[in-house]
């Protein structure tokens, strides 16, 4: 007997699973804003984006507009008619005290509905997520370092994911 080979191919967006989240929705119609927070962060991933002006800088970016003041980020998602906002950095989680104050001037500014995701590549405790989840966060999403993919499910993140 032979099996029937099964092609998957991605829709639209390019995603194979058929499932976007609301963030990944409103990312797809450009109505995300990107908050950049900090180009601070301990790791050195193979992956990282960031320019050799933003690492490791402490800089404040919303799009790509420098951030002096709050006024700043809420004028931005004005702009651009922001339907949410896009966390980022280096490490968020290194100003978290930053990053919680964010969430919580953005959804008082623009309702419950602004949706908010965070990119990490930390395994934040269960009291970091609480805090979060209290501003308003309404997303995680978590890129471990490369050298624990492998056991990933005995490290720090299996708990993250399943407290978030």
């Amino acid at each position: 007997m032979t099996e029937e080979l099964k092609v998957i191919r991605p829709d639209e967006s390019g995603s194979y699973s058929r499932f976007l989240t609301d963030g990944c929705l409103c990312c797809r119609e450009g109505a995300k804003m990107v908050l950049f927070v900090t180009g601070r962060c301990y790791r050195d991933c193979f992956f990282c984006p960031l320019s050799v002006d933003r690492k490791n800088a402490d800089v404040i970016f919303a799009n790509e507009r420098p951030v002096y003041s709050d006024a700043d980020i809420l004028d931005e998602a004005r702009t651009m008619r922001a339907k949410g906002t896009g966390i980022t950095g280096g490490e968020p989680l290194l100003e978290l005290p930053k990053v919680l104050r964010y969430i919580s001037l953005l959804k008082s500014e623009f309702g419950k509905e602004h949706h908010i995701h965070m990119y990490t590549s930390e395994a934040p405790d269960e009291k970091q997520i609480k805090a979060l989840a209290n501003a308003g966060l309404n997303e995680i999403r978590f890129h471990p370092p490369y050298e624990i993919w492998i056991r990933l499910e005995e490290s720090p993140y299996k708990n993250a994911v399943f407290s978030a």
